[in-house]
């Protein structure tokens, strides 16, 4: 027997937007249930012009109870949950049954991606799971008077399938900037009723860090968010943004490094999959001097992002960028981490007494940190800003003697004599590996024609 589908909508003054969604799931659906709450424009025109059978349901600052009043209109097998400022291009609309056919055989609830759009500002914001399509059955019921989620029999719906966003994407217009406002401040006063009723969802705190944090109260918004990720992974959608909140607001805070390191910590702790987790541990850990560990949570968070991340219901906002930037930052942190090695035995050579095996290590190190110093002043080299004739300046009067003999060669102020060659070819490689190709090849052509020229 054919499956039957309703999508179930409920509005208020939605004219605007309303065409677009309800053209978009033409065919989609057997049924159109549209709730109107009161609206004052053209919405239950149009609702009627699409064939949806319109019901009037007064407003009680309830979206679940309005949400629940649509599924008791509706006579399908299954329910497509659609607002207003929602729609499937023309190329995905089709696709609701198929997909229902395929992912629903052993599952109650289907998600699939929804993308944010600013339309103010043509731009994408955000990919994330949605759950909005429903098995109908006994016990489906919406809980909460903002960001309603479904529920069965009052608990979580747990027979879930994942749709593939190449099969199914809906996308969102409602977050654009000259809604946003008028949006926040009407969920903040709903989601303070619910908190204060006594008996709020487990999600209460991160909706409420979220608004905060729409409105541009930032310390309400860290206020709640740390009430959310101190209570441990919730079990829904998208159940990182407490995090992000926290690390973007305290990123910009310096005084704040400790609590933004423990952020990250808990971040990576409860959403070990997600990459732009490790790498912002990474850069705490950087700050705070931990170059080991710093070295370890980039390493990570590129592994992640090469195997594919945010497949799930978690989106992840790592790109090509960032993981161009956390690899800079290992090589310095690889570099960093080395050099706290190699004073290890310094340490342990002076705690000891051993002052001849100290003056030879010490030889050793100098001439390591000669050689990272020499690559630098070649990377310098085109550079002819004062900043940089300063510091220019500076490294060559800190190279160790048979480093410094080889600069001035280079750069014509000496002749080169046979002893520079040896030198000139011990550091050769560690130059190429820190300043590149290029500068270790125009060193070793430079000294091979300033001798050829003083033969």
């Amino acid at each position: 027997m054919r499956l039957r589908i309703s999508a179930c909508y409920i509005v208020k003054n939605e004219a605007a937007r309303l065409a677009r969604s309800l053209a978009s799931i033409s065919g989609a659906a057997d049924e159109i249930v549209v709730v109107d709450s009161g609206s004052t424009d053209d919405t239950v025109k149009i609702a009627e012009e699409y064939g949806a059978r319109v019901f009037q349901f007064p407003w009680c600052d309830d979206f679940s109870a309005a949400r629940n009043f649509s599924l008791s209109k509706a006579t399908g097998d299954w329910i497509l949950v659609v607002d207003a400022d929602e729609y499937f291009d023309e190329t995905m609309a089709g696709n609701v049954r198929r997909v229902i056919e395929r992912y629903g055989k052993d599952a109650d609830l289907l998600m699939f991606p929804r993308r944010e759009l600013d339309e103010d500002a043509g731009k994408v914001l955000l990919d994330s799971y949605v759950p909005r399509i429903l098995r109908r059955v006994e016990g489906l019921a919406y809980e909460g008077a903002i960001h309603e989620e479904p529920r069965l029999h009052g608990d979580p719906i747990r027979r879930m399938a994942m749709v593939p966003g190449d099969e199914l994407l809906m996308m969102h217009t409602g977050y654009s900037a000259t809604l946003s406002r008028a949006k926040g401040e009407r969920n903040l006063a709903l989601l303070k009723k619910e908190l204060e009723s006594g008996k709020p969802r487990d999600s209460i705190y991160m909706y409420l860090a979220e608004t905060y944090d729409g409105l541009g109260d930032e310390e309400e918004a860290m206020k709640y968010a740390w009430l959310d990720v101190e209570g441990g992974r919730k079990p829904f959608a998208y159940a990182s943004r407490s995090y992000r909140i926290l690390l973007r607001i305290l990123a910009k805070r310096p005084e704040a490094y400790r609590q933004r390191r423990k952020a990250a910590k808990m971040a990576v702790k409860d959403f070990p999959e997600l990459p732009e987790f490790h790498g912002e541990y990474s850069e705490c850990l950087g700050f705070g001097l931990d170059y080991r560990g710093a070295l370890r949570e980039g390493r990570k968070a590129l592994a992640i992002y090469a195997e594919g991340a945010g497949s799930g219901l978690e989106p992840t906002t790592f790109d090509e960028n960032t993981a161009r930037l956390i690899a800079e930052r290992a090589v310095l942190w690889e570099r960093l981490f080395r050099d706290e090695r190699a004073e290890e035995p310094l340490r342990d050579l002076a705690g000891a007494g051993d002052w001849q095996g100290l003056s030879r290590e010490a030889r050793r190190f100098t001439w390591e940190q000669g050689v990272r110093l020499f690559s630098l002043l070649l990377l310098m080299e085109d550079d002819d800003s004062p900043e940089a004739r300063s510091a220019s300046a500076l490294a060559e009067g800190l190279l160790p003697s048979d480093l410094a003999a080889v600069w001035q060669a280079y750069m014509g102020r000496e002749s080169v004599r046979d002893d520079m060659k040896e030198t000139c070819a011990k550091i050769m490689g560690e130059v190429e590996k820190i300043a590149g190709a290029g500068c270790a090849a125009r060193l070793s052509a430079s000294l091979t024609a300033e001798a050829a020229d003083n033969g």
